[in-house]
């Protein structure tokens, strides 16, 4: 009896850990914000392990959430850098948190090695990138 409640105090307390480290698979950037990605390669598969507001030069993407630079737009840009060697391909969702409302995005596959641009309103507060694969 006392093995199991051990066994279910230690199971109690390491759960929330292993749900906070399972949940890195979502990037979330805010306006005037660039995020850093590294991802684990396996195959063509692609798992996000971490994420960094500070220039990362071992990045494989990143991403720049920024006011178009048009004053005669009233868009935000999202500057997304793809450094691996094959094409990337993500889900998007942007989100306003004052409005309570989100909405899948439309996005631009990210050509190996190359930049891609997509714009958003400027009531988009967050976006949220997801499901990333690598394409040939």
């Amino acid at each position: 009896m006392k093995r199991f409640l051990t066994a279910l105090l230690l199971l109690a307390c390491l759960s929330p850990l292993a749900r906070a480290a399972a949940a890195l698979d979502t990037l979330i950037i805010h306006p005037e914000e660039t995020i850093y990605a590294r991802f684990e390669v396996t195959a063509k598969k692609i798992k996000l392990v971490a994420l960094s507001k500070e220039p990362d030069a071992g990045a494989q993407v990143v991403f720049h959430f920024h006011k178009d630079p048009d004053p005669k737009k009233k868009t935000n840009l999202l500057k997304v850098e793809n450094r691996f060697s094959s094409d990337l391909v993500y889900t998007a969702e942007m989100r306003s948190l004052t409005l309570k409302q989100q909405f899948r995005a439309p996005v631009t596959p990210v050509v190996a090695n190359k930049v891609s641009y997509d714009s958003f309103p400027t009531q988009v507060e967050e976006i949220a990138a997801f499901d990333f694969k690598l394409e040939k």
